[in-house]
């Protein structure tokens, strides 16, 4: 029997590295509390890969005159003269998006971040590759979470909190903040919240959001607003056109094409995919079969338009295009055939 006494569990270097450059970034903004000096001296002394991971990056971003200004830091509880808690921003922001691309190669998804304490700023450009999702954690206590091939641009001012999902799917949990709306601009439509959890998914030019928490107002936007210009816009919340509460799903273009009450079984199989997974009960194979391809490179076409039509149900994982044509010759009267490693075709099993 193995004693779980004697198992250490391995540093996660990814997490460490992370952590690093954070704190580097809070140094060099000096707006740190006492408390956060605390925090960060414990940190510092919690390891000595916490302690190694920080002074790569002081080299990286200043030389030695960061390294002897973080080692001003006392131990556990002690703060520093403000005077040497603050690296210079010459030397820090030169190198600030290598940092970052360093602190995630792993993952590949992070393409900038960029804080600036001072002026009560962040913003940041993040994406998926197809078949993969990825968290954010941003610096007011909200998180995002990106689908397979999205893409969304965040800009946090003093009055304001934009996100731009330029592309596909994301999840946002949102810390309360009265005085800072969280707004989501998306095609023709802008989705604003003070606290609460919702998905927005671009379905061409469409907005298809769905609330699982809270409440949230749906807004036009300005056609001509795309991209980061729209996360410039003027301080003032849109006018809503609809408010949507918990268990409620709208479709929006120029306006409120659909509006619908969702319940939990099927906010549960909506929000499957955040666990991997893909869960349809009755939809058309032409629906489930658009779903599975966004999260894999293989080509799914239909051969017979008879087939389209066809109710399917059942579990399956991201982006894995096999175990859906298995699932689909057992319990459907289809057969499939792989036209090529990257294009399969759906037929009528008697076809041929």
């Amino acid at each position: 029997m193995t004693d779980t006494n004697n198992i250490v569990p391995l540093p996660d270097m990814k997490k460490i590295e992370a952590e690093a450059a954070e704190w580097l970034m809070r140094l060099e903004g000096g707006e740190m509390s006492d408390a956060d000096h605390a925090a960060f001296a414990a940190w510092k002394g919690e390891s000595e890969l916490n302690r190694e991971a920080l002074e790569r990056y002081a080299r990286l971003w200043g030389g030695l005159d960061a390294l002897e200004e973080l080692n001003d830091y006392a131990p556990v509880g002690a703060r520093p003269a403000r005077a040497s808690t603050r690296l210079s921003r010459a030397r820090v922001f030169p190198a600030l998006a290598a940092a970052f691309a360093l602190v995630f190669a792993a993952g590949a998804f992070l393409s900038l971040r960029f804080l600036d304490a001072d002026a009560g700023r962040y913003a940041g450009q993040f994406e998926t590759v197809i078949g993969r999702q990825q968290t954010i954690d941003l610096p007011d206590g909200s998180r995002i979470t990106l689908n397979t091939d999205s893409q969304v641009e965040v800009d946090y001012g003093k009055n304001a909190r934009r996100i731009h999902l330029v592309r596909g799917e994301a999840y946002f949990e949102v810390a309360p903040n009265k005085k800072k709306p969280f707004s989501v601009y998306a095609a023709n439509g802008v989705v604003t919240a003070v606290g609460t959890a919702f998905t927005v998914r671009l379905r061409q030019e469409k907005l298809d959001v769905t609330v699982s928490e809270g409440r949230v107002a749906l807004s036009s936007a300005d056609d001509a607003l795309e991209g980061a210009a729209a996360l410039q816009r003027a301080e003032a919340a849109p006018e809503a056109v609809v408010e949507l509460t918990a268990g409620q799903n709208a479709l929006y273009d120029e306006g409120v094409e659909a509006l619908e009450h969702v319940t939990q079984a099927e906010m549960d199989r909506k929000l499957s995919w955040r666990k991997g997974m893909l869960a349809f009960a009755g939809e058309p194979l032409s629906a489930v079969v658009e779903e599975v391809g966004r999260y894999s490179s293989v080509k799914i076409d239909i051969e017979d338009e008879n087939l389209r039509d066809l109710p399917i149900a059942g579990y399956f994982k991201t982006g894995e295009v096999d175990a859906l044509i298995e699932a689909l010759q057992l319990m459907a009267n289809v057969k499939v055939e792989r036209l090529s490693p990257d294009h399969v075709m759906i037929v009528a099993a008697d076809a041929g």
